[in-house]
This record gives structure tokens, C-alpha cells and sequence, in this order.
């Protein structure tokens, strides 16, 4: 009985991993939402009954992240590329 209910657990702690895998790999295809919550001045009319789709860039602004005061420091070097990493500081 114990060996049993050991086996199962262990395929599906192996099959939860694998199916996490293949949709990192989007082998298995997940919606990926992104919400933004801002004003947008539009021209016309606007249907919302379905998703929205923006082709285009947004601008960010990052003084601030939730009120707090956002620094930039290097981080690490791929290939002799320097890449940078955004810290958030309690005022």
C-alpha cells in the first residue's frame, strides 16, 4: 500500500514538473494577461468586449515604483554584455 501511494506521488510530482517545463518552453500554449492600469486618450470610439492588443511601446516611468524611490546598479555580464537591474529603496 505504502509503495503504492509513493509511486503515484512521485509521477505526479514528475508529471506537474514536466508540464511546467513545456510551457516555459510555450510548447504548451498559456494566456499571458497584462493588466495596465493608466489613462489613455483615444479618438473615437473603443469596443472593450473583447482583449485589447497594443502594437506599439508604453512609456514607464521609473522614478517611482508603489511610491518608492527606484535606483539602477549593474548586475551581471553575458557574453561581455552588461545588464542592469532595477532596485526599489524604502524612503
Amino acid at each position: 500500500m505504502n509503495d503504492k501511494f509513493l509511486k503515484i506521488v512521485l509521477l505526479l510530482i514528475a508529471v506537474s514538473l514536466w508540464i511546467l517545463v513545456l510551457q516555459n518552453f510555450d510548447i504548451i500554449k498559456t494566456p499571458k494577461d497584462v493588466y495596465v492600469i493608466n489613462t489613455v486618450d483615444v479618438q473615437g470610439s473603443v469596443d472593450v468586449s473583447g482583449s485589447v492588443s497594443v502594437d506599439n511601446t508604453v512609456d514607464v516611468n521609473l522614478d517611482e515604483v508603489l511610491g518608492y524611490r527606484v535606483g539602477c546598479r549593474k548586475s551581471y555580464a553575458i557574453d561581455g554584455r552588461q545588464y542592469n537591474s532595477i532596485d526599489v529603496s524604502v524612503r
